[in-house]
């Protein structure tokens, strides 16, 4: 029987093929570049814009308050003179005694001596008018109301919180003293008077805060 043989460049010519295929499965498939992503949009689906990403911490720090005028820096301190002396009487209402009691007259007195003064700088020659504000205003109704939140005490508790009361009064009476009148006063005589609260307000801080420690 006559055997059959592919020619040798039939041999050669498929092993070519399919060496070509294996080296096609080999490669790796192309690399699709990555879709550039759309903003980030909200639940309206609106998409995020440059004015999304801004905080409130970008926002211009709000204005400083303008220097008092001589009408405002006066009704300031007559808001103060007129809450110490009604607190003062109040604690003789309340009956305080002892060293308490002779803190609330000192209180009273000088506190209207000062109240005097001021009225002297608003008549005259020279005469301040005093100006009603917005800073006015809130001063007054933060001292009635914590005038009123002492009556609501009585006996020891009343004691205590009106030591507390004449602490946290007149620290915050010499910051105000120090940081906006003081500073704001031109005329060499409102600034006396103010400088002359200071001291007193200064003097009735510390005797409040000895008090509080029981000396």
């Amino acid at each position: 029987m006559r055997s059959f043989r592919l020619p040798v460049v039939l041999v050669v010519l498929a092993i070519a093929v399919a060496l070509t295929g294996c080296k096609r499965d080999a490669d790796p498939p192309a690399v699709i570049p990555p879709v550039a992503r759309s903003p980030s949009t909200d639940a309206t689906g609106a998409g995020t814009t440059a004015s999304d990403t801004h905080t409130s911490a970008d926002a211009p720090p709000a204005a400083p308050a303008p220097p008092p005028t001589s009408g405002v820096s006066l009704a300031l301190v007559a808001i103060i003179d007129e809450h110490e002396i009604a607190a003062a009487e109040q604690a003789r209402r309340k009956k305080v005694s002892g060293a308490v009691l002779k803190y609330a007259n000192l209180l009273h007195r000088e506190h209207e001596e000062n109240l005097e003064a001021l009225r002297a700088l608003t008549q005259g020659t020279g005469a301040v008018e005093l100006q009603s504000t917005a800073e006015v205003h809130a001063l007054r109704t933060k001292a009635e109301t914590q005038l009123a939140a002492l009556d609501a005490k009585s006996g020891a508790d009343y004691r205590v919180a009106y030591l507390d009361a004449m602490e946290r009064g007149h620290t915050d009476a010499l910051a105000l003293l120090e940081t906006r009148l003081i500073p704001a006063a031109q005329d060499e005589t409102l600034r006396n008077f103010l400088i002359n609260t200071r001291d007193h307000v200064a003097m009735h801080l510390e005797r409040a805060k000895s008090l509080q420690t029981g000396e």
